[in-house]
């Protein structure tokens, strides 16, 4: 499959999709938000992936919104390379479908931060379920102090849950940016480190959770996520309960039990 403005790549269980606009700091256009939409359906679709990294190429993650998209909204014009142009809310929906797409993928997701991430990227990495930084990289939402605007892709949904209301607000509100350093002391990353390390962190990190039962893997994110939500701890046990008795009747359970109990090996995982 042909994408534009963006690299597509597997091995070892792991899809890596890197934003390839290094020119303009991985800004996001029409046509890479139309790749982006047709990059993340595949890695869904492949049961030989197991876990989702994304990174930007050169020295930045992704600055947000490309500067010719912005003009095009402003001036009611269709955005270049975008999959709709049939009315003004299909113009725009481009524009913020990624954070839902990312939130709701159902394979583990990291996002390997190389550079900065302000707008768009920002929130794209926050819509990941683990963050690795650089730590000099810039990191936050822009729009507001810049352009007069709200923030998109999920962010206000997203950022609350990670860092807390007060953190999220004041972050949202003033626009200002932090380093990867304060990004890591908040708690909006799980970790910091520098700049030419990240893409080799997340992709240990990634064959680490790549390693365990796919199943079992996409069953407890279902569950963290749900749970989120969920005002009784017995209805949450419920859901557990359910969970388990789906994961006993998978063949990598019996593979995993086998492996450790009996064959004193480490157990290979098929998704099955």
């Amino acid at each position: 499959m042909e994408f534009q403005d963006l690299t597509y790549e597997k091995s070892n269980h792991i899809a890596l999709i890197t934003l390839n606009q290094p020119e303009k700091m991985n800004a996001m256009t029409g046509r890479m938000l139309a790749s982006f939409t047709r990059a993340v359906e595949q890695a869904r679709h492949d049961d030989d992936v197991r876990v989702l990294v994304l990174t930007g190429a050169g020295q930045g993650f992704c600055s947000g919104a490309d500067t010719e998209m912005l003009i095009a909204i402003a001036l009611g014009k269709p955005i270049p390379g975008a999959v709709e142009q049939h009315s003004w809310r299909k113009n725009l929906e481009p524009v913020g479908w990624f954070g839902v797409e990312v939130s709701q993928f159902e394979k583990p997701t990291i996002a390997a931060i190389n550079g900065s991430a302000v707008g768009g990227g920002f929130a794209l990495a926050m819509a990941c379920d683990l963050r690795i930084i650089a730590n000099d990289a810039k990191f936050g939402m822009a729009s507001t102090h810049r352009y007069a605007l709200p923030p998109e892709a999920g962010i206000t949904y997203t950022l609350p849950r990670i860092v807390g209301l007060t953190r999220a607000l004041e972050l949202l509100l003033t626009g200002d940016l932090v380093d990867g350093v304060e990004a890591e002391r908040m708690g909006l990353v799980n970790r910091a480190v520098p700049r030419e390390q990240v893409l080799e962190a997340s992709m240990a990190l990634a064959a680490k959770i790549a390693g365990n039962g796919p199943i079992g893997m996409a069953l407890t994110k279902q569950l963290v996520y749900r749970g989120l939500h969920e005002e009784s701890i017995a209805t949450q046990v419920e859901r557990e309960d359910a969970a388990l008795a789906r994961g006993f009747r998978t063949q990598d359970f019996v593979e995993g039990a086998t492996a450790w109990w009996v064959d004193k090996r480490k157990p290979v995982f098929k998704g099955r």
